[in-house]
């Protein structure tokens, strides 16, 4: 039986009054917000971008810092071995300078040369040659010793290992003076080198002594620093007197950079032999570039020659790539870190904003029940546990306000007194029944009943027994109709039964014979037992009926009813 609108309970879980807050369109979207480059991808994209700027920043100056630090030791290496170098290469050179004044100095030999020359006994040269025989057999690296008179004629010579007697004219020694100690010579990859020296007797000049000597034990400290790392090869510039000028290392022996290809060392070596200065006795210590190599210069003992020492940058940059290597290791795990953190953080960060933004559109589509759990830390979980409460206000002020609506549709619709539908609400739902039924067959019936003997009850007992009175037929009333019927009280003590979708067999004339039946039963008001009796207008329902046309034609049915029977009060 609906005799009155629904109970006062809470919301269920999805709510059939969420119109009360309707929902903007969605552009056919349903579910949660759609997000294509949302929240979480901006925030990892600036964190990344937070944390790939100091790594990558850092990155370059530490390369940059690898770099510069591998161009230092190569400056000290250089110029540490060119320093070595030039003490061991000078060494070398001043022991055969030495061994030149060695020679000179012997006393017979001078002595026989002066005799020599006096008379020209070729027994004075025997005891020259002998002499000189000695020195060669004693010094490995001589290969031959000549004695020139003043004028520069060979008058005697020693050598050895198949050493040409005339070697000394063919290298077109100068006739004047031998100024120049050390005079060098070129005509294999062995280079050997010249030292000349004066005889002297009694302070007068009576001739020269030329040595011609091996140079491997400088080709022996050449080979110490042969490209190795980090320092590059060890080269000799040697100027010979001539408009030639040569260069030896270990790896190439003796070349000439002149008719050489051309090639970073080689112009190099032309450029240097160029600025060469006999006069030039030292060179200060430093490393500078040319072309693709770095080099470093020194001036020895003998002269005209240079030492130089060079490396390429391309060692440089090797001897640094396992420093940089690491560097991009730890730079690319730093980058990976950065990655993961962002991609975490960003995660942490927008989840609880996406939660709460989908508990929103939630709210907005009705689902007042929508709570979110907490998340993140700080100010995001304040903000959920804020969004939680904010719903919950806004769920209780909708259920108070559905409460409200309910209590002012109730006082609206129902009759304060006895519960049931008011006229008005009643004529809706009559009214309402006509929309929906289309066909007449049994449509319905309407009754209506007026109390019999209420009147006196109400006169002599008073208005509360007689409130007591309309209370229990509403209630004998609720019991005897069923539960799809509507009853409603139009005034006083008139009621109305509608009896909606007639059932085949279901007779409305039992409805009326039980209802009379109930309603003849006596009651207790006041600890007095009281009788009631109705009088009953039926009407069927038909097509041409209308709302006011039925409730009339019922009421004139009851008033029949009523002027049948005889007067109770």
């Amino acid at each position: 039986m609906n005799s009155s609108v629904q109970d006062d309970t809470d919301l269920p879980p999805e709510s059939d009054h969420a119109q009360a807050f309707p929902a903007k369109p969605d552009s056919g979207r349903s579910g949660p917000i759609r997000r294509r480059f949302g929240l979480r991808a901006h925030l990892a994209l600036v964190l990344l971008t937070v944390a790939l700027l100091p790594l990558l920043t850092l990155y370059w100056a530490e390369r940059h810092q690898i770099q510069a630090e591998a161009l230092e030791l190569t400056h000290q290496t250089l110029n540490l071995i060119a320093d070595v170098q030039q003490r061991r290469i000078n060494l070398e050179l001043r022991r055969l300078e030495h061994l030149t004044r060695l020679v000179s100095s012997r006393t017979q030999m001078r002595l026989s040369l002066a005799a020599y020359a006096r008379d020209g006994d070729p027994k004075h040269l025997e005891l020259i040659a002998r002499s000189l025989a000695d020195a060669v057999g004693s010094t490995p690296d001589l290969r031959g010793i000549w004695i020139r008179d003043p004028s520069g004629r060979t008058l005697t010579q020693a050598t050895r290992d198949g050493t040409l007697a005339n070697a000394i004219d063919m290298a077109g020694l100068p006739r004047q003076a031998p100024a120049p100690i050390l005079f060098r010579r070129f005509e294999t990859q062995k280079p050997e080198i010249w030292l000349n020296g004066p005889l002297v007797l009694n302070e007068s000049v009576i001739g020269s002594v030329h040595l011609l000597v091996r140079m491997e034990n400088i080709l022996a400290l050449l080979e110490d620093f042969d490209n190795q790392y980090p320092g590059g090869e060890t080269v000799l510039l040697l100027c010979s007197g001539t408009p030639e000028t040569f260069a030896w290392s270990a790896r190439a022996g003796v070349w000439n950079p002149e008719t050489a290809a051309s090639d970073p060392l080689n112009d190099l070596l032309r450029n240097l032999a160029q600025d060469a200065d006999p006069a030039r006795t030292s060179i200060v210590p430093s490393t500078a570039t040319h072309g693709s190599l770095i080099y470093t210069l020194r001036a020895l003992a003998l002269d005209c020659f240079r030492l130089l020492v060079h490396t390429s940058p391309d060692k440089i940059t090797r001897s640094a790539r396992k420093h940089i290597m690491l560097l991009v290791y730890i730079t690319f795990s730093l980058i990976l870190l950065a990655l993961g953190a962002a991609v975490i953080l960003a995660h942490v960060i927008a989840n609880p904003i996406h939660a709460i933004t989908n508990g929103m559109y939630r709210l907005s589509q009705g689902d007042y029940h929508t709570r979110i759990p907490e998340q993140g830390w700080g100010e995001l979980s304040r903000l959920t546990l804020a969004f939680n409460e904010t719903a919950a206000s806004l769920q209780r002020a909708i259920q108070a306000r559905l409460r409200s609506e309910r209590e002012l549709a109730t006082l609206a619709n129902t009759d304060a007194l006895t519960g049931l539908n008011n006229r008005r609400r009643f004529m809706e739902l009559l009214t309402q029944h006509f929309d929906r039924t289309r066909h007449p067959a049994n449509n319905g019936a309407l009754l209506y009943l007026d109390l019999d003997g209420f009147k006196p009850i109400n006169d002599h007992y008073g208005h509360d027994a007689g409130d007591a009175v309309l209370r229990i037929v509403a209630e004998r009333l609720r019991r005897v109709v069923r539960e799809q019927d509507h009853l409603g009280r139009l005034g006083g003590d008139e009621f109305a039964v509608l009896l909606d979708r007639l059932e085949p067999g279901f007779e409305p004339e039992s409805v009326a014979r039980r209802l009379d039946e109930t309603l003849s039963q006596p009651m207790t008001i006041q600890g007095q037992q009281l009788r009631i009796g109705c009088s009953l207008g039926l009407v069927h329902i038909t097509p041409d009926s209308t709302p006011s046309r039925l409730l009339k034609d019922a009421d004139a049915a009851m008033y029949r009813a009523k002027a049948g029977k005889p007067s109770r009060g």
